[in-house]
């Protein structure tokens, strides 16, 4: 079995943590000795060789992963870190390691993301070696039991029982809160974004179901494929649309470290009496449901607010509520139309 870690995003919904150049992969969050990106290569070493991962991501973050790499004695060549000259989404970006990897000959493939925080790496790891069989049939996504209502996931109906897991009903995109409710409700699962394949039924699926991302990768160099490929997510792009597909569901704690509000319920066994989170000296009174990581040395008082994600460091502060952590992005989106360079890296006083 090949492995593939997805490791080009930016992170944009967890600025100022989070920037451009030092994305949310790469951090160290509160109470981790490695980073998201680190443990993610720790599960795979559970799974099989580490001659048999590749990474895919930004030409700028090349320093970055060798430097993680070295921190946690993980040796890859340089074929196995495949580098993308500008991001185009999931789609392109995992054909771009289907492609390297069938140079050697096809194998069932498992692609995972970055940036999830999992709890329990074994379940994962014999849960994904056991749906290998699942993988000889069609295309297999991986279900998490909701524990909640939440907005910012998508969803899969499960159809009728297959060995190991069921086939996909139907998928269902980010819903609002009542219908999220509703699946819940209906036993609808959260899609992981960990899928599973065999890397030449995903070559010919690409060619039938998006011959516009097919064409771009017939190219001869890495810059033309991504120049011309349309940028689209694996999702929209070909799982959507293709006949055999497969649900298995984890039956483990999984968290997509996607935005603040996010991060904050990860930390909920940490509430106080008031449910808030807190990691320094902040200072709170009547205020419930705040998560506060302060990292500059500056006192941080709150008075009479709730549900708050408070994140200050040295040169930024942002203060959000917590049902609008999703539209953080559009800070980021504003600092970098003008130039602020915020946006992009850590900016420290000497």
């Amino acid at each position: 079995m090949k492995m593939i870690i997805m490791a080009g995003g930016s992170g944009a919904r967890l600025w100022p943590l989070s920037r451009t150049y030092y994305p949310k992969q790469f951090l160290k969050l509160p109470g981790m000795t490695n980073s998201i990106f680190q443990l993610t290569i720790k599960r795979c070493k559970l799974m099989g060789s580490l001659d048999d991962l590749y990474i895919v991501t930004s030409e700028s973050y090349l320093y970055l992963i060798k430097q993680q790499l070295k921190e946690i004695d993980a040796v890859l060549s340089d074929e196995q870190i495949l580098l993308e000259p500008q991001a185009k989404n999931t789609l392109p970006a995992i054909l771009y390691a289907v492609q390297a990897i069938r140079k050697k000959g096809d194998d069932i493939c498992a692609v995972f993301a970055s940036d999830h925080v999992i709890e329990q790496p074994q379940i994962l790891a014999d849960t994904v070696l056991e749906a290998a069989k699942v993988a000889a049939k069609g295309f297999v996504c991986f279900g998490i039991t909701p524990t909640h209502p939440e907005t910012g996931f998508g969803y899969i109906r499960p159809g009728d029982p297959i060995d190991g897991g069921y086939e996909v009903s139907e998928f269902k995109e980010k819903p609002d809160y009542e219908t999220a409710k509703t699946y819940v409700k209906s036993g609808y699962l959260w899609n992981s974004g960990i899928f599973m394949f065999d890397s030449a039924m995903f070559y010919d699926a690409v060619k039938k179901y998006n011959p516009e991302v097919f064409e771009a990768f017939s190219s001869e160099t890495v810059e033309d494929k991504f120049r011309k490929t349309p940028s689209i997510s694996v999702d929209y792009g070909l799982i959507e649309k293709m006949e055999k597909v497969y649900c298995v569901p984890l039956n483990m704690h999984w968290k997509d470290i996607g935005n603040f509000a996010a991060l904050s319920e990860k930390y909920n066994i940490e509430k106080d009496k008031s449910g808030n989170v807190c990691y320094n000296d902040e200072i709170l009174f009547d205020s419930y449901g705040n998560f506060c990581l302060t990292q500059s040395g500056k006192t941080v008082a709150l008075v009479g607010v709730n549900d708050l994600v408070v994140i200050e460091q040295e040169d930024a502060l942002l203060i959000c509520h917590k049902d609008q952590t999703q539209n953080v992005k559009d800070v980021v989106d504003e600092l970098k139309r003008r130039n602020n360079k915020i946006a992009d890296y850590h900016v420290f006083q000497g």
